[in-house]
């Protein structure tokens, strides 16, 4: 056979931890180690397939994934993952770099942590205690010599088309269980739920008939390959002020299991987590980064990078003193506004990485234990998730805002630019908003919003330039005031008349004069409140007047002291994963 389906019959990340274990069983048996694995959507469920027929393994068993080895396990294999001495010198590494804040050179007695360390410690705090789990236990017996009758198992479960099999997966299993594996007891393990979010112990069935507190059992070879699965996709991460956990896997959509693996690497030493809501947005921007950089084996010359990668399956592990328990099952989706066209390709690419790293640091940049920043973080998210043009307003249209009162207090605000908030909208297939956008009156309108909010306050705060008024309560009386075009342009028309007014009166003192609203400008507005939703055209209007200009020089910016430079940031929140 060179053909396999991985059913989503869970619906959550267990099925594709399954399918990409399967991916790396199937590349270690093939005479060609190139497995492609891709969504079958129509099917609801993964399609393996191999460029030559699978043929059993003889001789020495293969190891599919590492056994974690604790102090006190005199069974532990001798190339075992050494917990307590990855432990300690990551921890090491952590202690020095707190004490040299700011130095690059790593001393000779210390190494950098490994990247997938959170894999192995997630392991260790779930499956308590390691050596007896079934992880324990599948390594074991995967290292025997019934390593090929487990491994028949899994083909002949998982092999060909199932629509054409009888019985489910599970049965499938049961039957080729009896056939190769009669008699061994070590046939099954328990099922654990860091590996299968929607299963724990208790009651795991539609109707509580006979289910008692024991915990479900499986097919070990099935299990075990969600377990190889873990090492390929897997990204476990502790929320930033928490003792929860949150574990991400990510979902192919058509992608060579190899090249997959390669590109999580990089993303593991790149990702940065924070709060909770940051996990979820930072992962699918990341990863988008990852995908348009990873150049070594062509991955990704045109298209969408969620054409490989479609996002991440989350589950969130909630911590109840004693035990972690699931609260929440998601999915966090891969941008699709991030598009490479066949011309230009390298530009293109550039230009998204400018993109994608402005948002990532933005939403760095907000605290999710401010309720403010939290509500903003989630309409991020909401935008991200849905691909919404609406919900991506909506979170321009306060963050701006945000950042003003951010500045005006002294604290460093990272703001959008127009460039790159024009080139996701452009790339979101709406025509209305790229008709907004590009008018000329409306430029000019934004431009005026602009000037008498954040450029006002800059020369106010840090050149003592008090010729102009920052107007800060303007956003919020557009926004309210757009429920009609009526209104809408009354309150319009009443900022661009004192705006206009504090230029006159600064032209009769000899001052500096800013550019001037036209007339028409506003009838170019009013046309735009003709032809479209009044609240789509203010908060596009917020969006734009509160961004910077590519070329923008804002007085005294300099001055402004960032908290943390992104290095110092990076390493904290490396520290907390």
């Amino acid at each position: 056979m060179n053909t396999f389906t991985v059913p989503r019959s869970q619906g959550t990340y267990a099925d594709t931890l399954m399918a990409l274990g399967l991916g790396r069983l199937l590349a270690a048996l093939g005479p060609s180690e190139k497995v492609t694995v891709r969504l079958d959507a129509a099917q609801d469920a993964f399609r393996l397939s191999t460029e030559q027929n699978v043929a059993l393994p003889s001789g020495v068993p293969l190891r599919l994934y590492e056994y974690i080895k604790k102090d006190g396990d005199s069974s532990a294999p001798t190339d075992a993952f050494d917990y307590e001495y990855e432990k300690e010198r990551r921890d090491r590494f952590f202690k020095w770099r707190k004490e040299n804040k700011g130095s690059t050179e790593l001393p000779d007695n210390l190494e950098h942590p490994r990247p997938d360390y959170s894999l192995y410690s997630s392991l260790v705090d779930m499956l308590k205690p390691v050596n007896t789990s079934g992880y324990a236990t599948a390594y074991r017996e995967l290292a025997s010599e019934r390593f090929a009758s487990h491994v028949q198992v899994a083909l002949e479960a998982l092999g060909g088309d199932p629509s054409r099999q009888e019985g489910s997966l599970a049965e499938r299993a049961e039957r080729s269980l009896k056939k190769h594996l009669k008699g061994n007891k070590t046939n099954e393990v328990s099922i654990v739920q860091i590996f299968n979010p929607m299963t724990g112990k208790g009651m795991n069935a539609p109707k509580a008939n006979s289910i008692g507190m024991g915990k479900e059992k499986a097919p070990l070879m099935l299990e075990a390959l969600k377990y190889t699965g873990w090492f390929i996709g897997a990204v476990a991460v502790t929320p930033k002020g928490s003792k929860d956990l949150k574990v991400l896997v990510v979902q192919p959509t058509d992608i060579e299991v190899g090249t997959l693996g390669r590109v999580m690497n990089e993303f593991r030493q790149n990702f940065m987590g924070g709060g909770a809501i940051q996990v979820d947005i930072l992962a699918a921007l990341t990863l988008t980064e990852t995908l348009l950089r990873h150049d070594e084996h062509k991955t990704f010359r045109r298209g969408r990078p969620r054409d490989l990668l479609s996002g991440f399956q989350t589950a969130y592990f909630q911590n109840l003193g004693n035990a972690k328990g699931v609260t929440n099952i998601s999915f966090i989706a891969l941008p699709a506004w991030v598009r490479l066209e066949a011309e230009n390709a390298d530009e293109q690419r550039r230009a998204w990485l400018e993109v994608l790293a402005e948002h990532r640091l933005s939403i760095r940049n907000l605290d999710e234990s401010h309720s403010e920043e939290r509500n903003l973080l989630e309409k991020y998210r909401e935008f991200l998730s849905g691909q919404d043009v609406r919900a991506f307003l909506d979170f321009l249209s306060d963050y701006g805002p945000h950042m003003l009162r951010q500045a005006d207090r002294g604290k460093f605000a990272r703001w959008m630019t127009t460039e790159h908030i024009g080139r996701v909208l452009n790339h979101m297939g709406r025509n209305d908003i790229t008709s907004i956008i590009s008018d000329s009156g409306f430029q000019n309108v934004a431009g005026a919003i602009r000037r008498a909010t954040r450029t006002a306050l800059y020369a106010r705060k840090f050149g003592n330039d008090r010729t102009y008024d920052v107007h800060y309560g303007l956003a919020q009386e557009l926004k309210r005031s757009a429920v009609t075009k009526t209104r809408f342009m009354a309150a319009l028309s009443d900022f661009l008349t004192e705006y206009m007014t504090e230029n006159l009166r600064a032209a009769d003192r000899g001052k500096r004069e800013r550019t001037a609203v036209t007339t028409e400008d506003l009838l170019q507005a009013g046309q735009l409140l003709d032809e479209h939703d009044p609240q789509m055209v203010a908060m596009l209007l917020i969006a734009y007047g509160y961004a910077k200009e590519p070329r923008e020089e804002t007085p005294g910016l300099e001055a402004v002291t960032q908290p943390e430079t992104e290095t110092q940031l990076e390493a904290d929140m490396e520290e907390q994963a």
